[in-house]
């Protein structure tokens, strides 16, 4: 049976594969992720360019799945698929990523509160036997109400967003922010399943047989 291995720290990802009942072990990446500030800057990796939203959250995507393939011991390397994914928020062509604080959050809610935001997911799963590789990348519109600063704070206060792109929790507290989505609702926390399944089903993983 192959090994699922999650090259990610974030247990909002950890917890879906449990919704699906796929068996994983989590191995993280202990690598810095490449940051990337704007989607209007150009930045290269090796020697290609890299321009477009896609490409450089396939790129974050890629970087952790290489890193803990390289780190796995020959008996792991031999049978596993290694799942890498990376999320980031997008509005008016800028790249919203994970605050550094609290005001850092305040400031991220207050540009996105009001309008619709892109969520942009990269996936990359690498199958170590057959050294194949697959990626996607999944797009969600999420449209979001207006509140005031004094209720932005206490949001801030109320949940645990330092660890989150676009400072917000779909599945939490931030819920109440969301006027409606188009797209993909597990994609904006993270990991959106219908795809991930469809990959894995590509590599002959069919999540309802297998157990690992």
């Amino acid at each position: 049976m192959k090994n699922i291995i999650l090259a990610s720290a974030s247990p909002r990802r950890h917890e879906l594969l449990d919704l699906l009942g796929i068996k994983h072990e989590v191995i993280p990446c202990l690598e810095e992720e490449k940051n990337f500030n704007s989607s209007k800057k150009k930045e290269t990796s090796g020697d290609k360019q890299i321009t477009t939203i896609e490409e450089k959250v396939l790129q974050v995507a890629y970087q952790k799945v290489s890193c803990v393939g390289k780190s796995l011991p020959p008996e792991k390397k031999s049978n596993s698929l290694i799942i890498g994914a990376d999320t980031i928020v997008v509005i008016d062509d800028e790249i919203i990523g994970k605050p550094t604080d609290k005001a850092d959050a305040i400031n991220m809610l207050k540009k996105i509160l009001g309008k619709t935001h892109e969520v942009y997911t990269g996936i990359c799963i690498y199958d170590s036997h057959k050294d194949k590789m697959l990626t996607a990348v999944e797009r969600t519109l999420v449209s979001m109400i207006e509140w005031s600063e004094e209720k932005i704070i206490a949001y801030i206060n109320a949940e645990s967003v330092l660890d989150k792109a676009g400072a917000y929790a779909i599945q939490g507290k931030g819920a109440a922010l969301i006027d409606k989505i188009e797209g993909c609702f597990y994609n904006v926390m993270g990991l959106p399943l219908s795809r991930l399944v469809t990959m894995l089903d590509k590599l002959e993983y069919n999540y309802l047989i297998n157990k690992t």
